[in-house]
């Protein structure tokens, strides 16, 4: 059997990557609302006044706002969605009204959309929600600076889209007032936690126990999240609310304990996961009966650990029971939402430190102001198109920039043929609605998924949108797909090729690799001189979360070219390693808290020492230092550490293989 070229090989893995999805649970609630949503104006034009171009521009323009809105549907709690879902409407009719005023007049036309995207670039430094936000706002700058909608008024476009906007954010705060009467998205979302405990302790295997593992760090950080984002001063004096928050803040000795049980293979009860497997249900349906305190159950070590941990849980619930009959309220702890003043001061420091930041906003101001001079210097007909390709693509915070040229123009070419499939065969009227309603309900369903098909779907959904007042768009299918390459091409040529920030991210890819070590390290030193310590819980959350992040950057860039990819996707070994790395030491802190006797203070020493030159040789790329671990470390703890010191000099040994090939 012949032996694939490494070069076959590595296109093949990267091919696979751009086409691989994220898996994703389908919210059917969100596809009826986005499907209804944008469908509804649009179609109440359509049957009202088939003939009337004005009437029926007016119509999906609204439902062009019910989009914007609607692809920030996105979160569990009720309050949040609704949040995010108007801010993202009003910048996004800010940007409209913006691009209205401009309307015809190269010159400002080609300041508007400088002065956007460098509002856009800034964005990414505040918040994902501003950013996310932002590149609507530069998006409906493009469409309205560069298309006339054929009312009668050039005023009347902005309010039409607000008033689709805010159509669709009526209908999910109406759906989310509607859900959370008895706080169901935050149940769900804590029931999910207990969940992810039991599938963890029952897993056989490595890769199981891992893949658990990661499940559980996402369902930890995804109920903390949602918790915040649903306190409001109504929730907070909610009973039902602050027994979620007790009953989510009573799992954290269990993960602690189930994390200790995997790293050591304990073998676990089946009363404890019986047991917990009845708090996720309880929590779930607050309808079944409260769980009871389970009998002592057998034992001995991490087992024991567990058990104690579980019958804590189970006391707290009682607790709750108990509260709620004398009318009191339970202590609900959770952290604090990030201010607007300190998203501002931390976006400050990022504008401060480096060139990073205004890297990445010089290239996207560039490849816009290129697109926008040469769709004045070629008048094209339809300017919008390539300006949105390259505002869309041109993110850096919205993962490979190379990943998503590929992704939109192979999305947009099948996306043409699906528009003009439609065009060509489904006449204007009750039938075209249909054809609206079937795109847009897939919106929710592709978008977390793989940006490739979300472009299928909102291409022909953007070409009915935006043209359906015209009587033959089929000419601008062929026009879309060429304007939508040739923004990908600006991209690629003049935003991503030429600039050092593409090649060096793998360099910046070491630099996280030290910050997860050394914030292992800080969270060791604290672990295991004072396991009792409740600030231990939290800073064990944030270095699972530091992880979690980090893996999603390495699987976003694995998108990009084989040489940039190779290289990110090399330091997975090593991620994995610290994480195992920090299991140990969670290991050693929980059968130290349950013993009472904390370990030696030279372990503790040995242990920050060992992290802290990892991070070092990470960054620098010099060896590891040789030091003789199991003398001063005992243990698992030990051999992990030894593990993720031989994992870096396999990773070192790769990058200097790559550095001479590429020679």
């Amino acid at each position: 059997m012949t032996r694939a070229h490494p070069v076959a090989s590595a296109a093949a893995a990267w091919a696979r990557a751009l086409a691989r999805t994220t898996p994703a649970r389908v919210h059917w609630d969100r596809v009826a609302l986005t499907g209804g949503g944008i469908t509804a104006p649009v179609a109440l034009s359509l049957v009202l006044a088939p003939h009337d171009d004005a009437l029926i521009g007016a119509g999906a323009l609204a439902s062009m706002g019910a989009l914007a809105a609607s692809v920030m549907d996105v979160g569990v709690a009720g309050i949040e969605r609704v949040h995010r879902m108007v801010f993202v409407s009003v910048v996004a009719t800010i940007g409209f009204a913006l691009g209205t005023a401009v309307h015809g007049h190269a010159v400002l036309t080609f300041v508007a959309v400088i002065v956007a995207g460098f509002l856009s670039g800034l964005s990414g430094a505040i918040s994902a929600t501003a950013s996310k936000s932002a590149i609507y706002f530069l998006m409906f700058v493009v469409m309205a600076a560069n298309t006339d909608f054929g009312l009668a008024s050039a005023w009347t476009a902005p309010l039409v889209f607000f008033i689709g906007a805010a159509w669709r954010v009526l209908l999910t705060a109406l759906a989310a007032a509607y859900e959370g009467r008895a706080f169901a998205p935050e149940r769900a979302a804590v029931a999910r936690v207990y969940t992810a405990i039991v599938d963890q302790l029952a897993a056989e295997g490595v890769a199981d126990r891992e893949k658990a593992g990661a499940a559980l760090t996402r369902a930890l950080n995804d109920a903390y999240d949602v918790l915040v984002a649903a306190r409001t001063e109504l929730a907070a004096h909610d009973h039902r609310w602050q027994s979620l928050v007790a009953v989510l803040n009573a799992s954290a000795p269990v993960v602690d304990a189930t994390i200790a049980a995997a790293e050591d293979r304990v073998a676990v009860s089946p009363d404890v996961l019986a047991s917990l497997r009845s708090v996720a249900a309880w929590v779930a349906e607050p309808a079944r009966p409260v769980p009871r305190v389970p009998p002592p159950l057998p034992g001995v070590g991490m087992d024991r650990a567990l058990a104690d941990a579980v019958r804590h849980v189970f006391r707290v619930i009682d607790g709750l029971a108990v509260d709620a009959a004398a009318g009191g309220g339970a202590e609900a702890s959770l952290p604090g939402k990030t201010s607007t003043i300190a998203r501002l001061r931390s976006a400050r420091r990022a504008l401060m430190s480096g060139t990073e930041l205004w890297g990445s906003i010089l290239r996207l101001i560039l490849c816009l102001a290129v697109a926008q001079g040469l769709c004045i210097i070629w008048q094209l007909d339809r300017p919008y198109l390539v300006m949105l390709t390259v505002a869309q693509v041109m993110k850096p915070d919205f993962g490979s920039i190379f990943g998503r040229a590929v992704q939109r123009g192979a999305g947009t070419l099948i996306g043409v043929a699906v528009g003009s499939l439609a065009v060509a065969v489904v006449p204007r009227g009750e039938w075209q609605i249909l054809v609206v309603l079937i795109f847009a309900a897939g919106i929710p369903i592709v978008m977390p998924r793989n940006y490739g098909l979300f472009s299928i779907i909102t291409t022909p959904l953007a070409v009915v949108l935006v043209e359906l007042h015209v009587s033959d768009s089929a000419g601008l299918l062929d026009v879309r797909l060429l304007d939508t390459l040739l923004g990908c091409a600006i991209v690629l040529a003049l935003g991503y090729l030429p600039w050092p920030q593409t090649w060096h991210a793998p360099r910046h890819l070491a630099a996280e690799v030290a910050v997860i070590a050394r914030s292992i390290g800080s969270y060791a030193d604290l672990a295991l001189r004072r396991p009792d310590d409740p600030e231990r819980i939290s800073m064990r959350r944030e270095v699972y979360r530091r992880i979690s992040d980090l893996r999603t950057t390495v699987a976003q860039s694995l998108a990009e070219p084989p040489p940039i990819s190779a290289a990110t996707a090399s330091w997975l070994p090593e991620i994995a390693a610290l994480e195992r790395v920090a299991d140990a030491v969670t290991a050693v802190s929980t059968d130290a808290a349950s013993s009472g006797t904390p370990p030696p203070e030279a372990e503790a020493d040995g242990v920050c020492a060992a992290l802290s030159d990892l991070a070092d040789a990470a960054v620098s790329g010099h060896r590891p230092a040789q030091g003789d671990v199991a003398s001063i470390v005992s243990g698992a703890l030990a051999g992990e550490l030894s593990a993720a010191r031989a994992t870096l000099l396999v990773q070192q040994r790769g990058a200097r293989r790559r550095r001479r090939a590429t020679r």
